[in-house]
């Protein structure tokens, strides 16, 4: 399920409107809108994890798909960072091909995937700040 219903699906089972939820998470209606029509997502995960508490559902759940990770991956590093992401999310489909893993698990992995990539990037970032000094 995309990012975006999954929102719209959480917002109406919780008896939200737009508005409600926006204002639960200090953004404005038009971002849910966004959001509820895949046009955006979350920028920080500070937003994801106030979602999750309002909706009581994992972190994971809510973690936008992999267009996400390479959009950002493509914002923060561009075309080279587009490239690996594209990479790593092409190595876990493959891995999830099997069929074996549930899709939270998939979910979870992935998650934990964005996390240890831009953790790597901005290490390496800092890493070459230093040397060029």
């Amino acid at each position: 399920m995309k990012f975006g219903a999954k929102v719209r699906d959480l917002r109406k089972k919780n008896n939200l409107t737009q508005d409600e939820l926006a204002k639960c998470l200090g953004v404005s209606k038009r971002t849910i809108i966004g959001w509820e029509r895949n046009e955006r997502y979350p920028r920080n995960v500070e937003v994801l994890e106030k979602m999750s508490d309002i909706f009581h559902v994992p972190l994971t759940y809510l973690q936008p798909d992999q267009a996400l990770f390479i959009e950002r991956a493509a914002e923060t590093y561009g075309k080279k960072g587009k490239i690996e992401a594209q990479h790593l999310a092409f190595e876990l489909t493959e891995l999830f091909a099997s069929g074996d893993l549930t899709p939270q698990d998939m979910d979870g992995i992935m998650y934990e995937m964005h996390k240890a990539y831009f953790k790597y990037r901005e290490q390496k970032r800092e890493k070459e700040r230093i040397m060029n000094l």
